[in-house]
């Protein structure tokens, strides 16, 4: 079978950020190719000379230029006009995107079938880049300028999903959205990591956290987490990931004068593995909205990593699989709840283990991949 994957970056593409649906797109491609599909990614690039390793066997379509705040209006005939050459059987697209739209448009008029994927608990609600506009910190005349383009992109999104011959959520709440927001059922289906994610390594007295530098991610959390915890002198809280904007210098400022906080900047996907695998924790201090089901949970847990999370528990399996500790929301039992876990060696080996058996049998599994094959073909 002919798939074409739809996507606005690539995972290692070095001028941009590392995010969780660039990851799983990888994954599933890698998955579909090792099934002997013929696979066909599309995506936006700012340097293709800057695009190495590039895998055996996927093929690639690039669009290249910068991305701006209209340049995405350029994009619906550009993929288009890929999808016309590429003559996909079925095609896949992730997250609420004008993408969205041009896969469930291009799928609709040739007869073939498109899987669209949800990305976060929001991902099935409506007027994300709306929402976007009015949270940003832009003056109230560009917010007037840019709103009547972002309503635009946001009607192509909802009618992309509604146009999707099936879709797959991650968690059961992203599925309850996707009934009660489209009046249609999604395929609950678990994140996938082709290969597993590497081997355990030995834990080091460590703490990861690992996201961009973004207000919806709330870094200064973790570093009120790190100061709460100065006195458990044995262990370093790294603080990785990068930003493009200046707004986080006093966050910066304020790491460097904390003795027990390490600062990585921007950590590149590949080099990820190794983290997780030595660090002792994983802190996600993420807001309510702001993921679905985290790659950064999944990479953890394949590692015998546990995951201390200040709201996000994906269908209650941090808790119900005693895979870590969720604090509901409050920052005091954040706290309580990391000190208590550095100060208990054997509690942390053996939630380590537990996470590895869960993650190998969930994000693992072969079912995963021949659900998407029968999403693609039915």
């Amino acid at each position: 079978m002919r798939i074409a994957i739809l996507a606005d970056s690539w995972l290692f593409d070095p001028a941009v950020a590392v995010n969780g649906t660039q990851v799983q797109m990888f994954h599933l491609a890698s998955a579909l190719l090792r099934r002997g599909h013929e696979v066909h990614y599309v995506a936006l690039t700012r340097d293709r000379t800057a695009l190495r390793d590039l895998p055996e066997g996927i093929r690639f379509h690039w669009i290249e230029r910068p991305v701006t705040a209209v340049s995405w209006i350029k994009d619906l005939n550009d993929y288009r006009a890929l999808l016309d050459d590429i003559r996909p059987d079925a095609l896949y697209q992730r997250g609420r995107s004008h993408l969205t739209w041009v896969a469930a448009s291009w799928a609709r008029a040739h007869g073939s079938r498109f899987v669209w994927g949800s990305n976060g608990e929001d991902a099935c609600d409506f007027w994300k880049h709306v929402k976007r506009i009015h949270a940003s910190r832009r003056s109230g005349l560009r917010k007037a300028l840019l709103y009547p383009l972002a309503a635009a992109r946001d009607v192509l999104v909802h009618k992309g999903i509604r146009g999707a011959s099936g879709v797959v959520t991650q968690t059961r709440t992203q599925a309850e959205r996707l009934r009660r927001n489209f009046g249609r059922d999604g395929l609950i289906l678990p994140s996938l990591f082709e290969g597993g994610g590497g081997a355990w390594g030995a834990k080091e007295p460590l703490v990861l956290w690992l996201a961009s530098l973004s207000d919806a991610k709330q870094p200064g959390l973790y570093l009120d987490l790190a100061q709460g915890c100065a006195d458990l002198a044995r262990f370093t809280f790294l603080l990785g990931g990068g930003t493009p904007k200046d707004a986080y210098r006093e966050l910066k400022a304020r790491a460097a004068a904390l003795p027990n906080v390490q600062m990585l900047g921007a950590v590149p996907f590949e080099a990820s593995h190794a983290l997780y695998a030595h660090a002792s924790l994983f802190v996600s201090t993420s807001r309510v909205e702001a993921d679905g089901l985290p790659n950064a949970f999944i990479q953890a847990w394949l590692h015998g990593t546990p995951v201390l999370s200040l709201h996000h528990d994906p269908n209650g399996w941090i808790e119900g699989e005693g895979l870590g500790l969720c604090a509901s929301g409050d920052v005091g039992r954040l706290l309580a709840g990391a000190r208590a876990l550095l100060q208990d060696d054997a509690l942390r080996t053996a939630m380590g283990e537990r996470c590895a058996r869960f993650a190998k049998r969930t994000f693992t599994a072969e079912e995963t991949i021949d659900a998407y094959e029968s999403l693609f073909t039915r």
